[in-house]
């Protein structure tokens, strides 16, 4: 019985594949092609937008040279390239726009008005360098950083029974410790990949059983770990090769996972073949599983597996093997696997280019490679280009080189990287572009990339425009939290419904089934217009409505004119223009308190508000 069930999933299989092996890949799904075939698009927009660049420059003509000013090594590599191409740079933001979009990306909320204030009455030529240095050193910058990252781990106490309070606890300590003492994310990494012990007092051990595969052959938790190691640490996904070999499979969407076969994958995995992981339960019930993780001496990669319970992926074959990095083929020099593999995998440079990578996307809605976690590297080295028509993945090769040299030579600290980019005028163009746009723009960095704000960023931002910041109630921590993002995992606040609502509402996902969606969408402008949540914070003169803003410039000695401008200062970060306010004070009905009231409700509505610019 045994083996006709092999054969019969063997035969499935096989049927699947002669169906249409790539649409038909499990690892892959349409929505994941559709946006690696998109990006495909545009790379080759980019590229054809580059060969008539060069032709024209043989032809000659006059040359063309941006007004924009040179911060830094990354505005060399941006602007040269658009130079050489004639490709307009938009002008430089403007000091409100600048200080909304530096807040938000640094601390995840908009910036207090007395700050914006302050800021446009100043005229010192460092003002924006000072700004960035005060974001990255506030507690806000340590708040909005440890979500990026927990974001990136998904470590979350909602993944079935396996991941504690106590262990998502950990884990989110370990990384607010990291940020805020701006550690070396070499030496993190390292951390995670060799963590050892009881995860509920060791924070970094959750990365491992955040990949635990319960009920599922032991290699499959090897190479759950293993995936999500080469996605989020090399721009890497490889889970479809641990299923079967690249070839038929990967042809339209990376080249070099389709030449990739599914034995490199193992070598990969065997790195955590010595790992031993011991669930325990936690109470009679089984209702909270515990695990113990520790090191055997020996052992390697197994494919013999139960045949009754072969686990999701196909059959596996041959063996065992023993590690070898899939990526030069390095092999371990002790007995400690784990150990090699961190040692092996930080002193890679794709390490350090994938890093710097997710923090440019992050900080311009666009990586230099995107999207960030979709690298083929067969397409990323200028001196080897790829055959036939594929295009060159990576915009910027040299930028990108360098970033990734900084970084290292800083000791793959985030936070110098980060100050790097923020102060680059690369970072500072405006959204706003004079001219006609083209698709091709974007990999030049022509302008910045507005983007929807995330939903803790929208959340913060909303109380802090409105003065309604709620303490939130966490299990675990000794103060409640004020604001979204110093949230440990998306199943909290657990407490409030209607906090969980608006966040899931507005695209947080929950870190294992459902992704983070930045998309806008016509019930989140319905909500924001209407539900109680939004609309109570901008009233001043109801009993159920917080005390909030408009309350309190309702009951301020302000003269009106100036009470709508506080209102544009806390709302929409800049000073409201005079036709504004006189068509505010033009249309204002009933008391002063219902009119302000009326005008909050709009600006916390319009896309300044929801956008990013």
């Amino acid at each position: 019985m045994a083996i006709r069930s092999l054969f019969v999933l063997l035969w499935l299989c096989a049927a699947v594949c002669a169906q249409d092996p790539e649409t038909n890949c499990p690892r892959y799904p349409q929505a994941q092609r559709t946006e690696l075939l998109q990006a495909l698009d545009l790379e080759r927009q980019f590229a054809e937008y580059q060969a008539r660049a060069r032709k024209d420059r043989a032809i000659g003509g006059a040359a063309f040279r941006n007004a924009i000013a040179r911060a830094n090594f990354i505005d060399n590599h941006v602007l040269d390239k658009m130079d050489a191409d004639k490709v307009a740079a938009a002008p430089l933001t403007n000091d409100a726009e600048f200080i909304r979009r530096a807040s938000i990306d640094i601390t995840g909320r908009i910036p207090q008005p007395e700050r914006v204030k302050a800021f446009l009455a100043d005229f010192s030529p460092t003002k924006r360098a000072k700004l960035i240095d005060d974001l990255l050193a506030s507690p806000a910058y340590t708040d909005q950083w440890t979500l990026f990252f927990a974001n990136k781990f998904q470590v979350t106490s909602g993944y079935y029974i396996y991941v504690g309070l106590e262990g998502r606890n950990a884990f989110h300590r370990f990384l607010r410790d990291f940020v805020a003492r701006d550690r070396s994310y070499s030496d993190v990494v390292t951390e995670m990949i060799t963590a050892s012990g009881d995860p509920d007092e060791n924070g970094p051990a959750n990365f491992l059983v955040r990949g635990w595969q319960d009920g599922d052959p032991i290699q499959d938790t090897w190479d759950t770990i293993t995936d999500r190691i080469t996605t989020r640490l090399l721009g890497l996904k490889t889970e479809c090769i641990s299923c079967h070999d690249g070839r038929g499979h990967l042809e339209q969407i990376n080249l070099h996972l389709s030449r990739r076969r599914r034995i490199e994958f193992w070598g990969m995995s065997a790195f955590f073949s010595r790992m031993s992981v011991q669930r325990l339960n936690n109470d009679a019930f089984g209702q909270r599983a515990r695990f113990f993780i520790t090191d055997r001496k020996t052992g390697a990669y197994s494919t013999s597996v139960d045949i009754n319970n072969p686990g999701p992926r196909p059959p596996r074959y041959g063996g065992p093997y023993t590690p070898a990095w899939a990526w030069g083929g390095q092999k371990p020099e002790s007995a400690a696997w784990r150990e090699e593999l961190a040692r092996i995998l930080t002193e890679d440079r794709q390490f350090a280019k994938a890093t710097v990578n997710y923090i440019w996307a992050q900080l311009f809605n666009y990586g230099i490679v995107d999207p960030p976690d979709g690298w083929d590297l067969a397409r990323v080295d200028p001196s080897s280009p790829p055959p036939g028509s594929w295009p060159m993945q990576v915009s910027h090769p040299e930028l990108l080189e360098a970033l990734a040299d900084y970084f290292i030579q800083n000791g793959y600290r985030i936070k110098p990287l980060v100050r790097l980019i923020l102060n680059s005028n690369t970072y500072q163009l405006s959204s706003r572009y004079d001219g006609e746009w083209k698709a091709a723009y974007t990999r030049y960095f022509a302008r910045h990339t507005p983007r929807r704000l995330a939903a803790e960023e929208l959340w913060d931002s909303l109380a802090t425009a409105t003065q309604t910041e709620t303490p939130m109630f966490v299990y675990g921590f000794d103060q409640p939290l004020q604001y979204a993002n110093q949230l440990p995992d998306p199943t909290e606040p657990r407490s409030d419904f209607q906090v969980t609502n608006f966040l899931s509402l507005f695209g947080r996902g929950d870190w294992w089934n459902i992704g983070r969606d930045p998309r806008p969408s016509l019930l989140q402008l319905l909500y924001t217009m209407n539900d109680s949540q939004v609309v109570l914070r901008t009233f001043a003169s109801r009993g159920d409505a917080p005390v909030n803003r408009v309350a309190r410039i309702a009951s301020s000695t302000l003269s009106d004119a100036d009470a709508v401008r506080e209102l544009y200062l806390a709302t929409l970060s800049r000073p409201a223009t005079q036709e504004e306010v006189d068509t505010v004070l033009r249309m204002k009905k009933g008391t002063r308190a219902d009119w302000l009231a009326d005008l909050q409700w709009v600006l916390v509505n319009k896309l300044d508000f929801i956008f990013s610019y």
